[in-house]
């Protein structure tokens, strides 16, 4: 029977193993409730401090639209409308454009956002913006002293001074004027709001301006609304509300500045070609001028002959001609030289007179990528291999350009042939003409070709001036900057339930990390997952100095546990404990678990419930028995096991029960293992299993001596006491070795000194129903001094 319930065990303990006692693990943390209350009480602090002190962010949104006439008019090719990103390569320029440092140094440079000026709070200090008393302009500070705290005040209205929060060293300056010092050059400016202000004083900063460059671009976000418009969302997050909605207006503002002036480049650089040989021309007009008047007062002339004048007529008409092409090819040279050019900086020469429109598109298209390439370059490195692809796309433009140059030129130098051979014609035939007349005529001549130029250059200047100043951004603002309501971030619920959270992980990784580094046996879980011995039964822990628990009337939850162990011993020994004379040996890992308590409990349980019982002090290094019990040890089994003393001189009782008696161990021999394995040990036994039901047998620690080993020959169960919080696992290892090996015949455990609720949260989960102390038994209130204890004990 016995064999059959062992393995029962076994097969019951294999799947507990797989199991996870939840219960217990809820038990455990629950005990533990004053951890868990302590971290989510901090925890929570400290999320209203960070509330309390944490300046509050808002977000800025703004909309602009795109000019895009790919997707703002309409095509006949159906591909081309099915194409769902035939715009977004412009977008994505755009988006590059406005997310670039070359606009952000602008807009930093135009709101002085390089200097932080501050009021001091009760609690934090105060960003002054909106009504800041002055705008500190800079141009150029020394880096030494970014990042320095200086106290600005006010003597007067018209004065300023500044003290190093460090040193204490003092500049005073006048308001509203260029100032040079150590620091550098800058101006304060008086703004509305000085003279309510005069009497503060404030604190301010300045800093680098690259870095605060970068902090405005990693609050910037730039995004298309949707894949099929050109409308870009832009997001801007900022302490101060006014300020990003400035930075966004601001930033719109000057990107419309710097589209205007691309547009304008080619339109600009007309103007100021036209400008340049506009004042050539014009000299040169008024000479030819002074020779028409200076020749006919000379020589009194007054008309020529309609003959002269017909032929004046023709040259003056071939002449205009001849100039314009002379133009236009000097504006092909220029062209020449713009496409030969490495330099992205090249300045775009006029188009004037170029009627290619193949050229013309060309031309724009070039300008185009090379502005795009200047954009990317603001953010990104020229080695990036994103350069590639455009720079094939500039060369490949490029080509199309000297082609369509060559051909164009060629055609002008054809016509420009031509017009050299009317030329000669008419003056072959101004040849025939008499000479007074001819030398008129050539004067003539040279003043209608300065007159057709420089007609034709005004004509051409008004033109480049007109589409100048009709020239618009290709965006438009949808959505002016307004900020949130309320703050975006800290989010105080998500804060809040964030810190309770963290409140809850912090005991929880606290306590399993506890369970971790603990090396002790706490629960019979931890005995389950180390050994297949099985557990006779559980022994809770109960204050008091009674050695003996076990009573007739006792009916303590620890009395009903001796029992329920004395039960489980008949089934252990089966049908051999219908036998007289049965032996159970009890032993354990080490001094302290328990042994001697234990055993001298069961052999007082099985007394009482009629079984004749004797109990040994085996443990002759350190006995207990006779302590426990108050009996005398001056003559035991040291005494016997030497020949000096007979079975009668041993036996005494225990004074606890008739039923129960007891043999010391003696006087503390020098050699106890020796004695130990003597005949005298054999024929002690068998007169004890003759005269006794039940023997217990009180045995030294198995991992100090090998007392108990040896006397396991005369045993026929072993109990194995473990201890609550004492036994450390690696003897449970040791013990599951015994276990395997069959050293100890019927080896069992008990389990001593479970505490309920105990450090750990261990509870007892048999379920007798009984108290925790006897029925008869009246306890008070806990004292605060025993409050304290049990709380600070769930640490």
């Amino acid at each position: 029977m016995n064999e059959i319930m062992n393995s029962e065990s076994v097969n019951d303990l294999s799947i507990d193993q797989d199991k996870i006692n939840l219960g217990e693990i809820i038990r455990k943390y629950l005990y533990h409730w004053p951890v868990f209350f302590l971290g989510i009480v901090f925890t929570l602090i400290l999320a209203f401090l960070y509330l309390r002190y944490t300046k509050p962010v808002y977000g800025i949104s703004s909309t602009l639209l795109i000019k895009d006439e790919k997707k703002g008019t309409a095509s006949d090719d159906m591909l081309s409308q099915l194409e769902l990103f035939g715009g977004s390569k412009v977008v994505d320029n755009e988006i590059e454009i406005l997310q670039s440092k070359t606009l952000m140094r602008s807009v930093v440079k135009r709101l002085f956002l390089d200097v932080n000026l501050s009021a001091e709070g009760r609690v934090v200090s105060t960003d002054i913006y909106s009504d800041r008393p002055v705008n500190f302009q800079t141009f150029e500070i020394q880096k030494k002293y970014f990042g320095k705290e200086f106290i600005l005040s006010f003597p007067n209205s018209n004065q300023y001074a500044l003290e190093n929060a460090e040193t204490g060293k003092k500049i005073t300056g006048p308001l509203n004027q260029l100032q040079r010092n150590y620091l550098g050059t800058y101006k304060i400016d008086k703004t509305s709001f000085f003279p309510k202000q005069i009497q503060e004083s404030f604190t301010f900063s300045f800093s680098n301006p690259e870095k605060v460059v970068d902090e405005c671009l990693s609050n910037l976000s730039v995004e298309v609304a949707s894949k099929q418009s050109t409308v870009l969302k832009l997001t801007y997050q900022s302490t101060v509300a006014n300020r990003g909605k400035d930075v966004l207006n601001t930033l719109i503002q000057v990107y419309n500045e710097a589209a205007l002036r691309d547009k304008n480049r080619t339109t600009q650089s007309t103007i100021d070609f036209i400008d340049e040989r506009l004042a050539l021309i014009t000299g040169e007009l008024v000479e030819v001028e002074k020779d028409v008047e200076g020749f006919k007062s000379s020589q009194g002339l007054t008309d020529i002959s309609s003959e002269a004048s017909l032929y004046l007529d023709n040259v003056k008409a071939n002449d205009a001609k001849l100039n314009e092409v002379n133009l236009k090819l000097g504006i092909i040279k220029n062209l020449q030289r713009y496409v030969d050019s490495e330099s992205a900086q090249e300045k775009l020469p006029s188009t004037m007179g170029i009627d290619d429109p193949v050229l013309l598109g060309q031309i724009n298209q070039l300008s185009e990528l090379q502005l795009k390439k200047i954009n990317l370059l603001a953010t990104t490195q020229p080695n990036n291999p994103m350069f590639e692809p455009i720079n094939q796309q500039i060369e490949a433009t490029r080509a199309g350009i000297r082609a369509g140059i060559k051909n164009v030129q060629q055609t002008l130098e054809s016509t420009l042939k031509g017009l050299m051979s009317n030329n000669t014609q008419y003056e072959g035939s101004i040849k025939k003409i008499p000479g007074q007349e001819r030398k008129f005529i050539s004067i003539k001549r040279q003043q209608s070709i300065k007159e057709s130029l420089y007609l034709y250059l005004l004509q051409k200047k008004e033109e480049a001036a007109l589409s100048y100043a009709s020239a618009v951004a290709d965006s438009r603002v949808v959505d002016a900057a307004f900020a949130t309501t309320n703050p975006i971030k800290p989010k105080k619920a998500l804060t809040y339930l964030m810190s309770f959270l963290v409140g809850l992980l912090l005991p929880i990784g606290y306590l399993y990390s506890k369970d971790l580094i603990n090396n002790k046996v706490i629960s019979s879980s931890d005995i389950s997952k180390l050994t297949s011995t099985p557990v006779l039964g559980e022994l809770m822990y109960e204050d008091g100095g009674e050695p003996i628990v076990v009573q007739v009337s006792s009916r303590k939850a620890i009395a009903e546990q001796f029992r329920a162990i004395r039960t489980n011993l008949q089934y252990i020994h089966g049908k051999q404990h219908e036998k007289k004379g049965i032996v159970t040996l009890i032993t354990s890992s080490m001094s302290g678990e328990g042994k001697s308590f234990v055993g001298s409990n069961i052999a007082t349980a099985l007394s009482i419930s009629g079984k004749k019982t004797i109990l040994l002090e085996l443990d002759l290094r350190k006995p207990k028995v006779s302590k426990y019990l108050n009996l005398s040890n001056k003559m035991g089994l040291s005494n016997y096991l030497i020949g000096k003393a007979s079975f009668a001189d041993i036996i005494q009782p225990s004074g606890i029960s008739p039923n129960l008696m007891v043999i010391g161990s003696g006087p503390i021999p020098p050699n106890p293992s020796e004695l130990l394995t003597g005949n005298e040990m054999e024929e002690l036994f068998k007169y004890l299993r003759e005269n006794f039901e039940e023997i217990i047998i009180d045995t030294p620690p198995i991992g100090l001596v090998t007392d108990a080993q040896i006397l396991a020959r005369l045993a026929d169960a072993s109990l194995y006491i473990v201890r609550h919080g004492v036994t450390f696992k690696h003897q449970i290892s040791q013990l599951d070795n015994l276990h395997k090996a069959n050293k100890f015949p019927k080896l069992n455990i008990v389990f001593n000194g479970v505490q309920i609720g105990g450090n750990y949260g261990y509870g007892y989960g048999y379920g007798y129903g009984y108290g925790y102390y006897s029925d008869d038994v009246k306890h008070g209130s806990k004292g605060l001094s025993e409050l304290l204890k049990d709380f600070f004990k769930r640490f």
